[in-house]
């Protein structure tokens, strides 16, 4: 099944915030969000974690990597639970502390708000991004024991970012992917979110298609369940090979011009995608880092003429 509305999704967990990007909650004796979301949407996040929790208050919040549309809440949900502790890798917590990325993630949360005003959406949190520090400094592979029915995994899984982790729930059968795997976007077409390593992002996928997950959730639009959950790991495979392939092409036959070639893949991925999408800068950023990703790897391989 292919799920595209927020609500429950399994027996104590949840989608909550918006299925443009939603946060998880797994209920429990001590609740976990992963991931915070869009700046904007921060009032959402906090309405549906309170009505799925009442008066309790959630445990933790894991990050999966440190990106504007999933850290974006994060100060807000701390400032509602000041108990709340936030963890994220070793790697997450290195770039959190430089300056230049935390005005890079003020920016693109400002870009992205004033485009979900401009689109109508109601109930904005309009107030900027705030800087965090995180509690929890996770390691790859950690386990983390919850309760006596639940225990959690941080997987390092690299590829869509150097600070990448995917959270494991293994007796539900739950995988907390978010860009680690592709993105099934609004218009059900797929893009494959590998940024820093294509071969590590490929390798990452292998590592998750393993696993045998019965609930999948990406970070946006979309959660995959049972044979749907398998077949979105597979599919993210094929279309990463596909756009390792246009790409190469394109640097081929623009001689690698990379301003030209991310215009080219523009063109094809996001010019005539319909709203709600990603902000153009942030798309073009993105776009700018596959690009130039595939062109050194094909340097080192020989290949860029």
């Amino acid at each position: 099944m292919i799920i595209k509305k927020i609500g429950k999704l399994s027996d104590g967990f949840y989608a909550v915030g918006s299925p443009t990007t939603p946060v998880y909650l797994l209920d429990g004796p001590l609740p976990v969000i992963f991931d915070g979301g869009f700046t904007a949407f921060a009032h959402r996040y906090e309405e549906g974690i309170k009505e799925i929790l009442g008066d309790r208050e959630p445990a933790y919040l894991f990050l999966t990597h440190s990106h504007f549309d999933h850290i974006g809440a994060v100060s807000h949900l701390k400032t509602i639970w000041p108990k709340l502790q936030i963890g994220g890798s070793k790697k997450c917590h290195e770039i959190l502390l430089k300056k230049s990325a935390v005005q890079l993630i003020k920016d693109l949360c400002f870009e992205s708000t004033k485009n979900f005003k401009e689109m109508g959406v109601s109930s904005l949190n309009e107030k900027p991004f705030e800087p965090f520090d995180l509690d929890i400094l996770i390691k790859p592979d950690q386990k983390i024991a919850l309760s006596a029915n639940h225990s959690l995994t941080a997987l390092n899984t690299p590829g869509h970012t150097w600070d990448f982790v995917s959270y494991w729930i293994p007796e539900q059968k739950i995988l907390v992917a978010s860009e680690a795997v592709a993105v099934y976007e609004d218009d059900e077409s797929i893009q494959s979110e590998f940024l820093v390593d294509v071969d590590a992002y490929l390798k990452s996928l292998e590592k998750l298609e393993s696993l045998g997950a019965t609930v999948l959730c990406p970070g946006h639009f979309a959660v995959f369940t049972n044979k749907d959950a398998i077949d979105h790991i597979r599919n993210s495979v094929k279309v990463t090979h596909d756009y390792l392939t246009m790409t190469q092409r394109f640097i081929v036959q623009e001689k690698s011009d990379i301003n030209r070639v991310v215009s080219r893949v523009k063109a094809v991925e996001w010019d005539n995608r319909p709203w709600p999408k990603q902000p153009e800068s942030a798309y073009i950023l993105n776009t700018r880092q596959r690009v130039k990703t595939i062109w050194e790897r094909m340097k080192k391989h020989g290949v860029s003429k």
